[in-house]
């Protein structure tokens, strides 16, 4: 790598010292409201520490632009700049940034860390280190959903966008896309959207949206508490399905601004309605809600405790057998 750009790998086994070393100077100074201290890497969110995940890697076609950008709309002469791979090896930086792009890239220093740790753990990392945990940004779309806060999640062209559009088309509230920010309230979790981008969707193949010309003020939702996240996957893919996820739901919990939040995973399939699929869950999850521990409707609850299951109808005689 050239003098501008320096490469820093950390291996599993890096520990917090070793993460100071390579961070530059000044990457935790408090940054001022236009800027993010730490987020995903986004062309339009000025971010002093950008994380490139695999999927973001894979859709990206690095370039010149690609290497001084995924800062964002930093100015030029801020210091220090930061690209994290995550989940990533040594090999990677040299495989994502092609010699050309790196010696083109003589004015802006920039500091490249890969490091195996995932966007999630690299974020926790980074805000323990500086001292903070008020801002976790994610990848996504926050919508408000049946009155419920939901953030949809999904590689790079899975469809969260054409999903998003379909719901607001329903009646549903956009919080956020692409750069929903949260931040811990209590024992509550609060997403919101950075100015810059409040009330725009970006959908591929149609560009960016304005949803308060199109829809009118009432799609859109300034806050939300963060109540599910809903991932997004192709069902081609070699993820297992036992046979507890195919009766109650294919689910998880992930921390997100240091609380938990329950997954739902979904699988994208052609004609599959995402959107309506996606409602159902909600109701799903409200219901849950309402009935606290008992989750499981009553009438679920009975088939699965009745040993002396009836048949199907269709295999019973009645009188008009």
């Amino acid at each position: 790598m050239t003098a501008n750009v320096t490469h820093h790998h950390l291996s599993a086994s890096a520990d917090d010292a070793d993460w100071r070393s390579a961070l530059p100077g000044g990457w935790d100074v408090p940054p001022p409201p236009s800027q993010r201290r730490v987020g995903p890497a986004n062309p339009w969110l000025a971010t002093r520490v950008a994380l490139v995940s695999p999927a973001l890697r894979a859709a990206l076609q690095c370039t010149t632009e690609c290497l001084t950008g995924a800062n964002g709309p930093l100015p030029a002469e801020l210091k220090p700049r930061v690209i994290l791979l995550t989940e990533a090896d040594a090999q990677a930086a040299g495989h994502w940034l092609s010699d050309p792009v790196i010696a083109a890239t003589t004015d802006t220093p920039v500091t490249v860390i890969t490091t195996p740790e995932d966007d999630e753990a690299v974020t926790r990392r980074l805000q323990r280190l500086c001292g903070t945990l008020d801002e976790d940004w994610r990848h996504g779309v926050f919508m408000e959903v049946s009155g419920l806060g939901v953030l949809i999640r999904g590689q790079a062209g899975i469809g969260k966008s054409e999903v998003a559009l379909e719901l607001i088309s329903r009646g549903h509230r956009l919080i956020a896309d692409d750069a929903p920010c949260f931040v811990p309230h209590g024992s509550e979790v609060t997403g919101s959207c950075p100015a810059r981008l409040f009330g725009l969707l970006e959908v591929r193949g149609i560009g960016i949206l304005d949803i308060h010309e199109l829809f009118g003020s009432n799609a859109l939702k300034t806050r939300k508490y963060l109540r599910l996240i809903v991932d997004l996957y192709p069902s081609h893919s070699d993820r297992r399905i036992g046979a507890d996820e195919r009766l109650f739901g294919d689910r998880g919990t992930e921390r997100i601004a240091g609380l938990p939040i329950p997954v739902w995973r979904l699988p994208v399939a052609p004609g599959r309605n995402i959107a309506v699929l996606l409602e159902a869950i909600v109701r799903q999850r409200n219901f849950e809600r309402q009935r606290g521990e008992r989750s499981v409707s009553p009438r679920v609850r009975r088939l699965f405790a009745d040993p002396d299951q009836p048949g199907h109808p269709a295999s019973t005689s009645g009188p008009d057998a």
